[in-house]
């Protein structure tokens, strides 16, 4: 058996090609969202709206807060982060805004109203970050302690989507949203 070197797997590759690739991909990535919303709508417009206003516990968030904040951010927080990175002479540290900061007065939203806002947010910030020249990818930041550049940043906003949405559709498959009386 011949021996692999996984040491070559560390580092990704730095072929022009091949970051043009990963740059087209990770916004592709990106618009997930907005697909993702669009997919939400019917299916959260049929569950009782408890299920939609209410959280389990105190320390988690609810579907209209968490879809209210993913919007804030790409409204808010993100462009701000990719300013920051383009004009900044040293690398700059980002924290991850929480939920709750933007949670405000989500729950007396409109369900439609909130996937449309974040359907409207993530498209242009998603244009945003595609339009940006291939060196600006490769300027250092920081991300929670972790030196990296905006290729890591972009692909940890595309993580934090599919781990807040992840985490409200297990809590939904785990809840009894019958509309049955007892």
């Amino acid at each position: 058996m011949a021996d692999v070197d996984l040491d070559r797997y560390r580092e990704p590759s730095r072929e022009p090609s091949v970051l043009e690739a990963r740059r087209r991909a990770l916004v592709e990535q990106m618009r997930w969202l907005i697909d993702e919303a669009e997919a939400l709508g019917p299916l959260l417009e049929s569950i009782p709206q408890w299920a939609v206003d209410q959280t389990p516990t105190e320390d988690e968030h609810s579907i209209k807060e968490t879809l209210q904040a993913l919007a804030a951010f790409d409204r808010e927080v993100y462009p701000g982060w990719l300013d920051t990175v383009a004009s900044a002479d040293e690398a700059p540290t980002f924290d991850p805004p929480a939920v709750a900061t933007y949670a405000d007065g989500a729950n007396g939203r409109p369900l439609a109203d909130l996937l449309d806002d974040v359907k409207a947010s993530r498209a242009p910030l998603a244009d945003r970050v595609a339009a940006l020249p291939a060196d600006a990818w490769e300027r250092p930041l920081t991300l929670e302690g972790e030196a990296t550049d905006l290729y890591g940043l972009v692909l940890a906003i595309v993580r934090r989507d599919a781990d807040e949405l992840k985490t409200l559709a297990y809590r939904l498959h785990g809840a009894d949203i019958t509309q049955r009386q007892r």
